[in-house]
This record gives structure tokens, sequence and C-alpha cells, in this order.
């Protein structure tokens, strides 16, 4: 009996817990993302003509636009939630840049 309840007990503050480290998580994983993108590449500044630099741009922001994406549906009440389609637009634009200007991924 008293190992049963030990258990039920065990699994209720397992339970209870998992929403709140998933919030700090969430919280977390925001304040990243927000550090991230203060120290984004930014693509006025790259030329098509140098093509290593244009493309590592290219590539560097559509990674950032997917790890947005992930985010918000793995915390779909972060503030980035608001963002996310005009993070969506911008990943299917420069990916296709990307492709235009036949970019390699770097390794």
């Amino acid at each position: 009996m008293m190992a049963r309840t030990g258990a039920c007990l065990a699994g209720l503050v397992i339970s209870c817990w998992a929403p709140v480290a998933s919030a700090a998580n969430c919280t977390v994983e925001a304040v990243l993302l927000a550090k991230e993108q203060s120290e984004l590449p930014r693509l006025d500044v790259a030329s098509p003509a140098d093509r290593p630099p244009y493309c590592i741009t290219l590539e560097t922001l559509v990674a950032f636009a997917r790890r947005v994406k992930a985010h918000v549906a793995h915390c779909p009440s972060s503030d980035y939630a608001a963002a996310l389609a005009d993070w969506d637009k911008t990943r299917i634009g420069y990916a296709k840049l990307f492709s235009r200007y036949r970019c390699r991924r770097a390794r």
C-alpha cells in the first residue's frame, strides 16, 4: 500500500512539474532566439556577386526561420508566434534564392 501511494505521489509530482519545465524551456528558447536574431547577418549587405558570403547569409537566415517555426510548434504561446508567418515567407523566399544562385549547403 505504501509503495503504491508513493508511486502515485511521484507520478502526480512529475505530471505537475512537466508543464512548468516546458514553460521554462520555452522562455529559454525565446531568449536564445532573440539573441540569435540580433546577431543575424543582413542580406541587403551581401551581394549575389560574392556568392560564398551571399549563400552563407541565405543559409543562416533560412536555418533561423526553421528554428523559429520549430520553436512556435513547441511553444505556441511564444512571442514568436505572431512573427511566424513572416519568418515562413522569408524562409521560402530565401530558399528560392539559395537555389537560384546555385548555392551549396555548408558542412
